[in-house]
């Protein structure tokens, strides 16, 4: 029985009311809280024989109303129902589990193109796929920030079926020239050596092993026979190594974020430069209209109080940590991971340590020849 939806049959009283609710037991319809009242007879059946009600109800000629027994209910024991009722919960829980979209936030488009091309290389991702299949988020900053070293960070948001990947850039250091070629290139830190970029020099040791402090990494002088020729030492050779940092910040912070760049047309005399605003660049007009006239690009920064707590650990407290060591370290430096060993809150501030895996040029040009 597939529709047992409760109806109640109202009949007007006429002299074959009686011989058509025996026709109904005569087929077995069940009938419920029979009711002879003054003016009409009712009665409560189900859907099910509704089709034979009809027959019976034309053969004698009388005139019915069905109504639904069960109109004020929130909610009916029906199959359908329930069929509809697990569609509207299953539906929004197999959708939680997939990503829809990946899209990337940076500074510029060319920024972004150049992240969503390392992304789609790397990971090989289509969507929609599902969340089993996203790699972790530490996973995804380590292969970016190895493939981008002019970033210091990138912030993951998950939105529902959407991740939004937000690139931060590094502040830009300016590079130190050294026209004289070393005659070595030796090891500043201790760290497993990780990749090379030479210029100049011969390499003494090899990617995956183990540099300390004070070793020869790259000679630029090359024996040939007895005889030894001087070619200069140039290059980077970069090295995983752990740095653990102590940290005591206040749990109250101020915050500037730097807003989209845009460009504005300034006529002097009308437009006043405004507070806060830094002006990244300026293009340049002719003798005649840069008198009146200024086209600049604006970098606006807002301000904002945010307060620390254990639920902003992973969302704020590391990534201004990570910030702020890697500000203390050389150009091209890439934190690969962080792991908070130990957090302690009270009286308003918050007081740790956190150990870096820290990939570094470690480098370092020395003059002189120097046994190896």
């Amino acid at each position: 029985m597939w529709n047992n939806r409760p109806i109640i049959i109202r009949i007007k009283r006429h002299e074959n009311v009686h011989p058509f609710i025996q026709a109904l037991h005569a087929q077995h319809v069940p009938l419920k809280r029979v009711v002879f009242r003054e003016q009409e007879v009712a009665f409560e059946t189900t859907m099910h024989y509704l089709p034979k009600i009809r027959r019976v109800r034309s053969r004698y000629r009388l005139k019915v109303a069905i109504y639904y027994a069960d109109e004020l209910q929130v909610f009916r024991a029906q199959l359908w129902t329930l069929l509809g009722l697990a569609l509207m919960i299953l539906i929004p829980l197999l959708c939680a589990q997939v990503i829809w979209r990946i899209d990337i936030k940076a500074a510029t488009p060319e920024l972004e193109e150049r992240l969503g091309e390392t992304f789609q290389d790397t990971f090989h991702l289509e969507t929609p796929i599902s969340k089993k299949d996203l790699p972790s988020d530490a996973v995804i900053r380590q292969k970016l920030l190895e493939g981008h070293r002019d970033l210091s960070w990138v912030h993951i948001e998950k939105h529902g079926g959407r991740v939004i990947l937000r690139p931060q850039e590094s502040p830009k250091q300016t590079k130190q020239t050294n026209e004289k070629l070393a005659t070595h290139l030796v090891a500043t830190k201790s760290g497993v050596i990780t990749h090379f970029n030479i210029q100049n020099g011969e390499r003494k040791i090899s990617v995956n092993d183990t540099a300390y402090e004070g070793d020869v990494l790259v000679s630029g002088v090359i024996e040939s026979g007895e005889d030894q020729v001087f070619v200069g030492a140039k290059g980077e050779v970069y090295a995983d190594y752990w740095l653990e940092c102590s940290f005591k910040i206040p749990t109250k912070l101020t915050m500037e974020t730097l807003q989209q760049k845009q460009w504005r047309v300034l006529v002097k005399g009308i437009h006043q430069e405004k507070e806060k605003v830094d002006y990244v660049q300026k293009k340049d007009l002719p003798n005649w209209l840069n008198p009146y006239v200024s086209i600049v690009e604006e970098q606006y920064t807002k301000k904002m109080q945010v307060e620390l707590d254990e639920s902003k650990i992973d969302s704020l407290l590391i990534p201004l940590l990570h910030e702020k060591v890697l500000r203390s370290l050389p150009a091209k430096t890439v934190i690969k991971k962080e792991n908070l060993l130990q957090v302690k809150w009270g009286n308003g501030t918050v007081e740790g340590k956190v150990l870096f895996l820290v990939n570094e040029n470690i480098a370092s040009p020395i003059q002189g020849l120097q046994g190896e």
